[in-house]
């Protein structure tokens, strides 16, 4: 019958015929794998991440091209090798595809994470990204150029796009570097214009007040002059009016014939006598007053050129002192060439990047 069997050949099933072969074939397999681990033992297979390990190195890379191309040939070689015991296709599949699907994503947290970091703490080389050559352009003054150079040369831009990245790193040192010292010259500058506003201020109030002063005390001591020229005025008008007094009873003691002509004109060369020297002492009083005056006058003056002279001397000088600092902060500045030797360095890392980039990998 042709129900549950293929082919009848006599009292033997074909099929069972075609299993029984697999299990032929296995257990040979089997036999020829025991026997080749016996002979190979475990280090051969443990030789398999150690050609990954050994692999060759080169100053940009930790697997240099020609290292890749002798795991490559040791995997080929190493798979025809075990081909020998378990067939052709079962040594491909167990090397060639390991190496391929063992090490990729699928096994990312397990084994091929296990294998990646074993691997990385010997030959880990994952490629730099732009940052790199933004940090690189960050310290481009303090970094050497062969060590930027190998840095940069990894990245997987183009080099355009790398001297961007080093352009905006270059560009925010730069800043750094100018920002305290143009801090210090602007808080200089205001510092400077606060006091010298504030002495301004200072000093016209000051001469306000001192010309307050001058016009307030002359009109004091013109106020004690007058006092004084009244009080003496007063003085010398009573002694005249005595003296008037003394010539009227004089004259009614002569019209009365109790002195004689003798008498009488004595008595007014007396008066007389001391008419002239009231007017004297009068006169000697208003030249001291009016010389009293002008030496005050004269004083006032000169102490208020003093102070004015003295005030734009002290705002002068300490404004020549302040500007002198600020120029030289200014010319320091000026005289800064960062910008020049960033630039440089950025285009010579951009020349050399683009020289390297020509030159390629020797992968015999």
């Amino acid at each position: 019958m042709v129900g549950n069997k293929f082919v009848n050949i006599g009292e033997i099933d074909a099929l069972e015929l075609i299993t029984l072969d697999d299990t032929l074939k296995a257990l040979v397999r089997r036999g020829k794998l025991w026997a080749f681990n016996t002979l190979f033992g475990d280090q051969w297979w443990a030789d398999l991440f150690g050609v990954i390990q050994k692999a060759d190195y080169s100053k940009s890379v930790t697997v240099s091209p020609s290292g890749i191309i002798q795991v490559i040939k040791e995997y080929m070689q190493r798979a025809n090798d075990i081909s020998g015991a378990v067939g052709e296709e079962m040594g491909s599949e167990g090397i060639m595809e390991m190496l391929s699907e063992g090490l990729s994503s699928a096994l990312e947290t397990n084994f091929n994470g296990s294998l990646q970091y074993i691997l990385n703490v010997w030959k880990g080389s994952l490629p730099p990204d732009l940052s790199y050559a933004v940090s690189i352009g960050q310290r481009l003054d303090r970094v050497d150029h062969l060590y930027a150079l190998s840095q940069i040369a990894p990245i997987g831009h183009s080099p355009q796009a790398i001297l961007e990245a080093l352009a905006s790193g270059a560009d925010t040192r730069l800043r750094e570097k100018l920002a305290t010292v143009k801090e210090q010259h602007a808080e200089l500058i205001r510092a400077k214009n606060a006091l010298m506003i504030e002495h301004v201020t200072q000093a016209h109030n000051y001469l306000a007040n001192a010309l307050n002063e001058l016009v307030f005390n002359a009109t004091a001591v013109i106020d004690q002059v007058h006092g004084m020229i009244n009080a003496i005025a007063q003085e010398h008008l009573a002694r005249l009016n005595q003296l008037e007094d003394n010539l009227e009873a004089n004259k009614a003691r002569y019209d009365a014939k109790l002195i004689d002509d003798t008498k009488y004109e004595q008595r007014l060369n007396e008066i007389n006598i001391d008419i002239d020297a009231t007017m004297e002492t009068w006169n000697n009083w208003m030249n001291r007053i009016d010389a009293l005056a002008d030496r005050l006058v004269t004083k006032l003056d000169t102490i208020k050129t003093d102070i004015i002279n003295t005030l734009k001397t002290a705002i002068a000088d300490y404004e020549s002192v302040i500007n002198a600092v600020a120029n030289k902060i200014r010319d320091a500045i000026v005289a800064l060439d960062d910008d020049t030797i960033l630039k440089d360095k950025a285009l010579e890392l951009y020349a050399d990047l683009k020289a390297y980039r020509k030159a390629g990998f020797d992968y015999a």
